[in-house]
């Protein structure tokens, strides 16, 4: 009897601590939410999330109309997404219990393997608007006279697949799919300068960032040796610049990447150098941005000036994309016009072309709506003497772009 009385005050003991604990949870959850809400209520809204890289949807007004069909409602719940009470922390809290307690070594479609990180994609494409385009594009230019070239660089998991850097359970369609690309482009008579040639077996360190998804401008500068091989075979009298012309310079903040920012920060083991190569003497070139956006330079070392953890300083590079950059040589060393037909991965490399030809246009496709250009009539109206795709193999959803930019 004596036993069952201490057995009943344990138990009794431990209701009121299981009371006690859980209605301290309890609270703290509700305490949560409400300063939550009263924050996103009258607190200050973030425009820009600088670990994402990207702007962050704000709060609604309502109005009838929004009410009624339903796009209030929409446009609040991605702003409480977005604007929730110390979003950073809670990102990095859920990555950090991936990795650490449930040991899974991918987020957001981004995996770590010794320190670099990649973003391998399972999907295989064919790239039949592409090869649709292809065709269009290869008949205007012939029409007009212009011969047209693609290079092409390898993406970070080509690169990947290619040195066996993958395990086993990693699916990745990148290798198959820049194959496919190469055929769209042979099949349709467009020579193809394949920049694995001089990439595919240089250290990964030496060609890409750890933490970003672009090449390093050193890549880019080996790549750039190969397509000026290739062009001067129309361009004999094309300045090539050397690595002896070059000094390598580093800037002063660190960078972390798109995939840093993708993938979130307890992944990334350490945060990149950024380095850049720029003429002993300087470059001699001038662009202007769409239109008549003119004065800048291919190095825009505005962007240097902050030196925050995640300053894009790949921008360092042209200051951004735009539909159009147009790069003329202060003292032309010769009156020929280069187009180029790019993405991103371009960028660096624009300014060594640009000390190359006398003027070097470049379209950016993904830009069109912000500046209204068609390929076919600027190459046609600006005597351009040859059309350059430089690209990453990684351009599945660009097929439609370019029909309609053509």
């Amino acid at each position: 009897m004596e036993q069952q009385t201490k057995s009943d005050q344990v138990r009794s003991k431990g209701r009121r601590l299981s009371w006690m604990v859980n209605s301290i949870l309890l609270l703290g959850f509700l305490g949560t939410i409400f300063y939550g809400l009263v924050v996103y209520a009258f607190g200050n809204e973030q425009e820009r999330s600088a670990t994402e890289g990207r702007m962050l949807a704000q709060r609604p007004e309502a109005s009838v109309d929004t009410v009624l069909d339903g796009s209030y409602m929409e446009e609040f719940e991605a702003a409480a997404n977005d604007q929730v009470f110390e979003r950073n922390l809670w990102i990095e809290t859920q990555a950090w219990v991936q990795l650490n307690v449930l040991q899974q070594q991918m987020n957001n479609g981004v995996i770590s393997i010794d320190g670099f990180l990649y973003g391998p994609d399972a999907n295989e494409s064919q790239y039949s608007s592409l090869g649709v385009f292809f065709k269009e594009f290869k008949k205007e230019m012939d029409d007009a006279g212009i011969p047209s070239y693609f290079a092409s660089a390898p993406s970070k998991p080509v690169y990947a697949t290619r040195q066996n850097i993958f395990p086993a359970y990693i699916e990745s369609a990148d290798a198959e799919n820049r194959d496919e690309l190469h055929e769209r482009i042979e099949e349709n008579g467009i020579p193809l300068i394949d920049l694995e040639d001089t990439l595919g077996d240089k250290p990964g360190e030496d060609i890409y960032f750890k933490t970003d998804h672009h090449w390093r401008a050193e890549g880019a500068f080996l790549a750039y040796g190969q397509i000026m091989d290739r062009l001067g075979e129309q361009f004999p009298g094309a300045p090539v610049l050397t690595a002896e012309d070059m000094d390598v310079k580093t800037v002063d903040g660190t960078f972390y990447g798109s995939h840093a920012r993708e993938i979130s920060m307890p992944y990334v083991e350490s945060a990149d150098t950024f380095t850049y190569l720029e003429p002993k003497d300087g470059f001699t070139t001038t662009v202007c941005r769409n239109g008549d956006d003119c004065g800048h330079g291919v190095l825009d070392k505005d962007v240097l000036k902050n030196t925050d953890d995640f300053t894009n300083y790949y921008n360092l590079f042209m200051g951004d994309n735009y539909a159009l950059a147009k790069i003329t040589q202060d003292n032309p060393k010769n009156d020929d016009h280069l187009l180029v037909l790019k993405d991103s991965y371009a960028n660096p490399m624009l300014g060594y072309l640009g000390e190359s030809f006398g003027t070097v246009s470049a379209l950016d496709v993904r830009y069109f709506d912000d500046y209204d250009v068609s390929i076919a009539e600027y190459a046609e109206e600006n005597d351009v003497d040859a059309v350059l795709f430089l690209h990453n193999d990684r351009i599945t959803g660009l097929g439609s772009m370019y029909q309609e930019g053509l």
